[in-house]
């Protein structure tokens, strides 16, 4: 059997005999557990619009960036004094039971029972996903990540897909039994972690509870923030990328629920997973056949404008159009683009930077930043919507908004391509970088056309860095074959080490 599979899987992914099993398991996990998550997502939001209004979202928004992080500690804190081989499992049948209880409260009628399944549904989304990816890393080490983490993560994809085609019958099973499904899913999701850690049995003195929050303190995230106009760059994008991803969510909330009618709470959960639906199709193309492409071809400056762009785009034409496919278009492209072209691009950024200043930065930015960005921008689509004490724009109105933050945003773009650029040049002439600790998905253009250009370097510790770069990078065939015949001995045994393991077609050259 194990041998029948790695066969079928062989054109997706490379796998080893004794990787087989769990590889397929921790895919079947990360599209359960997504599966489970995406069926959840559009009835969080249609209960809360039926019960409280599309304009309260936003107060809901910002009060849950404010507690989210005294929210997550408490979370960990209870995790960790679980029995670590049982946390997870314990953890997954627990979600599943929650919802179940919201299920029993749902019947009740209460308005608190959509705002506190709102609140569920914000961490449950911060919790699947980063819980799945610690046990990934447990799990695998950097070498076999290379090679496995783009087909279990694969699963996540299909997931979103299969959790948001579920979500289109709610108009024929009822939004409250959506919940029970997700609850069914999550329990059969510790069924497949109990076995993984059976088979595997890792090392789980590292915490699974995966809550991001590890890295550097605020003040000393300060400092470095100070200290490099680079992150602050990133800090930057990833700050108005939040508070733009926020305006099109309002947007599409609002004129759902003056189209659909407030009330009508299962054709608002119907069309909110179509929205979602067509997103995570869309998103798993881009994915799979444009993400790698456009890094590849056309470099990290054309992929930080692509998401700018796509918010100022919908924006014009939501101005200009009233219809609700029009916020709809606008939700489908940014999100679609945000998890895959924008958010390889933002990794890639991280590239240049010191391994010891990444590990510290990195979880400041890309936790806090982001949660920090998301409550800016809830607070300002509230001071835009309120109709006592706002603005009381209109969901097209708040285009205008959208606006704004798209030419910060270019601006920001342009920034970070010069500074990257310049990063990087530094990062070679000092080697900051540990070439074993690079993935595939940092291989754009511009960062592989610096690294051909450094072949060409007069000291040969330069040459035998950007070898070893490439070959990490999964680029093996960018080396110059000249360097065989290089001056220095060392650079040509070290081509000449990338000869031997290279593949037939590129010993040829």
């Amino acid at each position: 059997m194990t041998a029948l599979l790695r066969k079928v899987l062989s054109p997706v992914v490379e796998l080893r005999e004794n990787e087989v099993a769990t590889s397929v398991m921790m895919f079947a996990y990360s599209f359960l557990v997504m599966t489970a998550y995406t069926t959840l997502k559009p009835v969080t939001r249609s209960k809360f619009i039926a019960d409280l209004g599309a304009d309260n979202l936003p107060l809901v928004q910002f009060a849950f960036g404010l507690v989210v992080g005294f929210v997550m500690q408490a979370y960990s804190t209870g995790f960790n004094k679980l029995p670590k081989r049982w946390a997870l499992p314990i953890t997954l049948v627990g979600l599943g039971g929650i919802q179940v209880a919201f299920w029993f409260w749902f019947l009740t009628g209460s308005d608190w029972a959509s705002t506190g399944f709102y609140f569920f549904g914000l961490i449950l989304g911060i919790l699947v996903i980063s819980q799945f990816w610690t046990l990934a890393n447990i799990i695998y080490d950097p070498r076999q990540a290379k090679r496995i983490f783009g087909f279990i993560g694969g699963g996540s994809s299909l997931g979103g897909i299969a959790g948001s085609s579920l979500t289109i019958f709610a108009t024929k099973v009822g939004t409250s039994n959506l919940l029970l499904v997700s609850a069914s899913i999550m329990v059969l999701c510790a069924v497949l972690v109990v076995a993984i850690l059976r088979i595997e049995k890792p090392d789980l003195r590292v915490s699974l509870a995966g809550t991001e929050e590890e890295g550097v303190g605020g003040a000393e995230a300060i400092r470095l923030l100070k200290n490099s106009r680079h992150l602050q760059t990133i800090a930057m994008i990833i700050g108005f990328a939040a508070v733009g991803a926020a305006i099109i969510e309002q947007q599409l909330n609002m004129a759902t629920a003056a189209s659909k009618g407030a009330g009508n709470t299962d054709s608002i959960t119907a069309f909110l997973g179509t929205v979602q639906l067509y997103t995570s199709v869309i998103g798993f193309v881009i994915q799979v056949w444009l993400t790698s492409k456009i890094q590849r071809y056309l470099g990290i400056g054309f992929a930080l404008m692509i998401l700018p762009f796509s918010l100022g785009g919908t924006g014009t034409l939501m101005l200009l159009n009233g219809l609700l496919w029009a916020p709809a278009l606008a939700r489908v492209m940014d999100t679609s683009l945000r998890y895959t072209v924008d958010k390889t691009t933002r990794e890639i950024l991280f590239l240049p930077l010191p391994d010891a200043v990444k590990q510290r930065a990195k979880p400041f930015i890309d936790v806090t930043v982001d949660r920090f960005s998301k409550g800016i921008g809830a607070l300002l689509v509230l001071v835009l919507i309120n109709k006592t004490w706002g603005f009381h724009f209109t969901w097209q109105q708040l285009s205008w908004a959208s606006l704004c933050v798209t030419a910060l945003w270019i601006f920001a773009a342009m920034r970070a391509r010069r500074e990257y650029r310049a990063v990087f040049r530094k990062s070679l002439d000092h080697q900051q970088v540990q070439p074993e600790s690079l993935r595939l998905n940092e291989a754009d253009l511009t960062t592989i056309e610096t690294l051909v250009e450094e072949q060409g370097h007069q000291n040969p510790r330069h040459v035998i860095y950007a070898i070893d770069m490439l070959e990490s990078l999964g680029k093996p065939q960018l080396i110059s074959p000249l360097l065989l015949s290089h001056d220095a001995p060392d650079v040509r045994a070290r081509a000449l080490g990338t000869v031997e393991r290279a593949t037939p077609e590129i010993q040829e050259r």
